[in-house]
């Protein structure tokens, strides 16, 4: 029986550009354009901001084996069959699909992976354990391994770039976009040329997934996304590389990611800037705009963070029975993802702006180990989250992927008010995390860890990752 054609929603644009460049398809080039890239290709700046991604990465997935779903995920990976790849928490080595598996998922739980605002993606939970993986799989060196991350990061962030805003309200764009960023970085690893990488990306395109109705109950799902996405890119190349056909054209296709997951797509971001060649200054590697983040919680809570703890910097001892309200003005995908104004669980409340600007504003921090049982059930931080008031601005909206914005005000019993706006976040490159506070961040996620105290030789490792002769033996141990 022949697939039926369906019809495209018509604000959709990605219907019918499938030759953009000759014969080749927006997929095609794309692949073509990545499985071009070389090691040296890569100036230094862009092998740093690598190595910053990997060091973000591992901290992540570091913390993330001392928590419940950590717990789960390393037992499942115990569970699965040997092979050369390592994966956190389990003594053995396991296969590639486990390692890439467990660990995308592992640095997914605590909420402190990186985040790219454009593409609304966290691309390192996604592409670093694919990497990771087939590195350890090929006895890849460094250098290969960095390459294949900044590789990712580009084809995850392109696609999500791409995909339009509307994806975002039913799917989310680290499991469905990540993907082809875990398919890149894989086949860059295991030596795929443009006719292989484009059928990785037509099979992986095909199951990328992922949709936000787990936030309703503070599930785990959203770890696992992380995790699937990782496993499923690696899969894809290594069964392109065996010969394992795929679809062309299956971003823009008819039958395609976008036309089936999007009603405001805009297909040719995926290749914008390409033909004035990769790192140049027109087309700069799309890994150095990443965000790094300070606060263990959901990034649309950051410029809301920020803000409230300028203004408790700006006041000194913040007295809440003096404040009638706390207004929050933001941008409509905030309000859609994070207004959970009485969260039950610690995953929920990492989903709260009510939460979360309570916690700044009472105790000048949102740190991973403030979201604990005590915490949510504190009467004065639940007086405080009841004042809260969340509201979408349409300036900020408008601003919106390219800028995270938001703007609090205090409404004090006295009658006056005072006010603070965030437009770049810290974490953004317009407000970047230094080397130092990344180190700190670092030692603060493996605390409570089985990996404390580790952190003076994971920095060294780390920052002589591009002189390392195999990836084998990278992930650190429980000593």
């Amino acid at each position: 029986m022949p697939i039926p054609t369906p019809n495209p929603a018509p604000t959709s644009l990605a219907v019918d550009l499938l030759a953009t460049d000759g014969d080749q398809t927006l997929t095609e080039r794309l692949a073509s354009t990545l499985a071009a890239i070389r090691t040296t290709d890569l100036d230094g700046a862009t092998i740093d901001a690598a190595k910053r991604s990997v060091l973000d990465w591992l901290a992540s997935a570091l913390a993330g084996t001392a928590t419940a779903a950590g717990r789960i995920l390393i037992a499942e990976g115990a569970d699965r069959g040997p092979g050369p790849c390592a994966v956190l928490g389990v003594p053995a080595g396991r296969d590639a699909e486990t390692a890439a598996l467990v660990n995308g998922a592992l640095s997914h739980v605590v909420e402190m992976d990186d985040l790219d605002r454009a593409s609304v993606v966290h691309p390192g939970t996604v592409v670093i354990p694919a990497a990771l993986a087939a590195a350890e799989q090929t006895g890849a060196g460094g250098r290969a391994f960095l390459t294949a991350v900044v590789v990712g990061y580009e084809a995850a962030i392109r696609v999500g770039e791409a995909v339009g805003r509307s994806h975002y309200a039913y799917w989310q764009n680290t499991a469905t976009c990540g993907t082809f960023g875990s398919t890149a970085a894989a086949a860059h690893l295991l030596g795929l040329d443009a006719e292989s990488l484009t059928w990785a990306f037509g099979n992986a395109g095909s199951l990328a997934a992922g949709l936000w109705q787990f936030n309703r109950d503070g599930a785990m799902t959203k770890h696992l996304h992380a995790g699937r996405a990782a496993a499923t890119g690696l899969l894809a190349a290594r069964l392109a590389a065996r010969g394992f056909t795929g679809a062309r054209a299956i971003l823009e296709g008819p039958q395609g990611f976008f036309a089936a997951m999007s009603r405001d797509s805009h297909p040719p971001r995926v290749v914008a800037g390409l033909d004035t060649g990769l790192g140049s200054p027109a087309c700069p590697w799309k890994i150095g705009q990443v965000s790094i983040k300070p606060h263990a919680s959901c990034r649309h809570t950051h410029p809301a963070i920020d803000a409230a703890l300028q203004l408790r910097a700006d006041l000194g001892n913040l007295d809440p029975h003096a404040l009638r309200n706390v207004h929050v003005d933001t941008y409509r995908t905030a309000l859609d993802v994070t207004d959970t104004p009485d969260p039950r669980n610690p995953y929920q409340a990492k989903f709260s702006l009510q939460y979360t600007v309570a916690q700044a504003l009472l105790h000048g921090r949102v740190g991973l180990h403030d979201f604990a049982p005590d915490r949510l059930a504190d009467p004065t931080l639940r007086h405080l989250m009841a004042a809260t008031n969340l509201a979408v601005d349409p300036l900020l909206d408008a601003r919106y992927p390219h800028a995270w914005s938001a703007r609090v005000r205090l409404d004090f019993a006295n009658g006056t008010t005072r006010a603070a706006e965030v437009t770049a976040p810290k974490g953004d490159p317009e407000n970047p995390v230094s080397t130092p506070e990344l180190g700190a961040k670092l030692r603060d996620l493996l605390a409570a860890t089985p990996y404390e105290g580790q952190d003076e030789s994971i920095l060294a490792t780390i920052g002589g990752l591009d002189r390392r002769p195999t990836m084998r033996g990278f992930l650190p141990t429980v000593t």
